[in-house]
């Protein structure tokens, strides 16, 4: 089973780069990557309550197990403070490895995020703008076939809508699937038969 990179780069480092010199296989080489949270369960719920964002979520998706992933290579996004608006030209430095190391900017670029203000696209003006998406606890993996391969023992949990609960699971006989949505108490039973069936010692609810 495979997650696949989006078609659009989600690196900020986009901005300190002529990505239009580059063809679509290499932006998505350097700025892109299989991207996760680490929301907790209970917590979920809020990313699909978010007005106004160009992203509309929707309460279908796979909840992996933490230390499996970092197992697989997935790292934390690498936050870069940008407050006082200076750090254009880090960026554009970290950048410069596509030039001279290529593999490795193959694997720092990706995790590249901003918050404070805007970093300024190269050769325009400074952003005046603010961003902060630290509160989602982004993880992410970049690799060269540009997808992640995972089997069932990395997942804990299925998310669907509850009244889609049923169809899932006959499809998935492996996998309980619990709605985002929905007090998590309500699927007590379901948690605790992942926690057994991921051999997990600590608690899930």
């Amino acid at each position: 089973m495979t997650l696949k990179y989006g078609t659009k780069p989600i690196s900020d480092a986009k901005f300190r780069f002529s990505i239009y010199d580059l063809d679509n296989e290499k932006k998505l080489a350097y700025f892109s990557a299989v991207s996760f949270t680490e929301t907790p369960l209970g917590e979920i719920h809020n990313l699909l309550e978010i007005g106004g964002r160009r992203i509309d979520l929707k309460p279908y998706g796979l909840v992996f197990l933490k230390e499996r992933l970092k197992k697989k290579g997935v790292s934390p996004v690498i936050y870069i403070n940008n407050m006082k608006g200076d750090k254009d030209k880090m960026v554009e430095a970290l950048c410069s490895l596509i030039e001279t190391h290529k593999r490795q900017a193959s694997r720092i670029l990706p995790l590249i995020a901003v918050f404070g203000k805007f970093l300024s696209p190269l050769g325009g003006s400074a952003q005046n703008r603010d961003i902060d998406f630290t509160w989602e606890r982004e993880w992410r993996y970049a690799s060269r076939n540009r997808c992640f391969g995972f089997d069932q023992r990395d997942v804990f949990m299925g998310l669907c809508p509850d009244q889609e609960i049923g169809k899932f699971e006959s499809q998935f006989g492996w996998l309980h699937f619990i709605d985002p949505r929905q007090n998590m108490k309500w699927y007590a039973e379901s948690l605790l038969d992942a926690k057994k069936r991921s051999r997990l010692k600590y608690a899930v609810i």
